[in-house]
């Protein structure tokens, strides 16, 4: 019966469903999105084409990673976590398969695809809006509808402080995605997407425009500059190609980007909207230069002391993520591992008089992939990056002379490198959470077809 509807037709369904999750399935204490249970409409081809899809280098190094995290079980203390990784993992594999059969000019029609594009807007409104009214994203994070968004047990765990998140920073805005990280990084992805797959030029960079208001809007330090790099990159990218239609969006994404920084790091705005507001309540406005910033938003100066102190923290961190492996450099700690020793450190840090905050994760995806499985598991990592890296080079080189294929190329190459990069200082891990693993799986399947030279599916 799923075999009648067309691929591309369950695909866009599964994208779509990708964007709220929906968590309205319960099963033995823990949640699982109907985003997570669609990726089965997708199973057919996975079955009629194992034998083509057991030949890509990307599935096969995704399976060697799975298969070196199913044998980290063995000596894992939280299984539960392992098996969470693993369902990633998969749930990447499928979607990458489906992707690549099917045909992207039909797929781009799919009504899903536009109420994805529709549904992106939604979501990065919303984080602008948490932004601009903290208050508001606090009221949504612990109602009770908003557990149809975000796990429940994540929903329970803020409101009793059991979980703390950056999303409860006024300066911070998260939205459905909780986390103001993840949620710049999954933002970003989208506004790169946007300018690969919308061929108007225009229209593409409008909507990128809206999605990166809303990155800058979370408050991330990593995703501004995540966005400074790609910049450089595309510049660099058009010198050596000696490309104007690269030059192009490089110039077009710097002035963006500059706009952004201006808006949200000057106090400027923020002076002006004051302005407006003493006017309004009729009180006397005071003088630009005599205006400080409000208590709840960070000054320039701060933000740079905020960026220092966030530094500073990911450098304990990574300090301990180097002992840990002095004492299991090979097998690693496996699941839950991490969490145990890292109580640990934190106590010898407090007793040599050095405050960190208990619970930290690794904020870096190598150490967090040896720590969970093993040395092995970096290896199979490296090398799918690697692979990534080479295909996206062949599908820049293969477009240069194209429009519509070279912007293609440049953004959905940002997209994966966006999401690398940001799991380097963050959590975001090599696959993402489970909003992301679902747009990188489509994003990689996208280069991989434009580096083979299938225009008449890929552009």
């Amino acid at each position: 019966m799923i075999s009648l509807i067309s691929l591309e037709s369950r695909l866009g369904l599964v994208l779509l469903l990708s964007l709220p999750q929906v968590f309205i399935i319960e099963a033995m204490g823990m949640w699982l999105p109907l985003a997570l249970v669609s990726v089965a409409l997708l199973f057919p081809e996975l079955i009629l084409h194992m034998k083509a899809l057991a030949k890509d280098r990307a599935v096969l190094l995704l399976v060697g990673l799975v298969m070196t995290q199913c044998l980290s079980l063995v000596w894992s203390v939280d299984r539960a976590l392992g098996i969470k990784v693993i369902i990633y993992e998969a749930v990447f594999i499928v979607v990458f398969s489906a992707t690549k059969l099917c045909d992207w000019r039909k797929l781009k029609k799919q009504p899903t695809m536009w109420a994805f594009i529709f549904g992106s807007f939604l979501l990065a409104t919303f984080v602008i809006i948490c932004r601009a009214f903290p208050e508001l994203e606090n009221a949504f994070l612990i109602s009770e509808w908003s557990g149809i968004f975000i796990n429940p047990n994540v929903q329970h765990g803020l409101a009793d402080g059991s979980i703390r998140n950056n999303a409860l920073d006024p300066v911070k805005a998260g939205g459905i995605f909780v986390n103001a990280n993840v949620a710049s990084c999954y933002l970003g992805m989208l506004s790169l997407c946007a300018l690969a797959c919308i061929r108007r030029p225009r229209l593409a960079w409008g909507i990128s425009l809206v999605l990166l208001v809303a990155v800058f809007s979370t408050g991330s330090k990593t995703a501004t500059v995540i966005l400074i790099g790609l910049t450089i990159v595309y510049l660099v990218v058009a010198f050596v190609l000696k490309n104007i239609l690269a030059a192009r969006m490089a110039l077009v994404l710097g002035v963006m980007v500059a706009s952004m920084m201006m808006l949200f790091y000057s106090p400027i705005p923020q002076q002006f909207v004051d302005k407006i507001t003493s006017q309004e309540t009729g009180q006397a406005p005071t003088l630009p230069s005599a205006s400080p910033p409000p208590p709840d938003e960070p000054s320039p100066r701060e933000t740079l002391d905020n960026a220092e102190d966030s530094m500073n923290s990911r450098l304990l961190i990574w300090q301990y993520g180097l002992e840990a492996f002095e004492e299991k450099p090979l097998m690693g700690q496996g699941y839950g591992g991490w969490q145990q020793g890292f109580s640990g450190y934190v106590k010898r840090l407090r007793e040599e008089g050095i405050e960190l905050r208990d619970g930290f994760p690794p904020h870096n995806t190598f150490i967090y992939l040896w720590s969970q499985s093993g040395a092995l598991s970096v290896v199979f990592a490296v090398l799918l990056l690697w692979h990534w890296s080479g295909i996206s080079l062949s599908a820049i080189g293969k477009n240069r002379e194209r429009e519509h294929g070279l912007r293609m190329a440049l953004a959905l190459t940002g997209a994966w490198v966006w999401l690398t990069a940001h799991g380097m200082g963050d959590n975001t891990g090599l696959l993402g959470d489970a909003h992301q693993v679902t747009l990188l799986a489509f994003i990689i399947a996208g280069i991989d077809n434009l580096s083979e030279r299938k225009r008449a599916s890929a552009a």
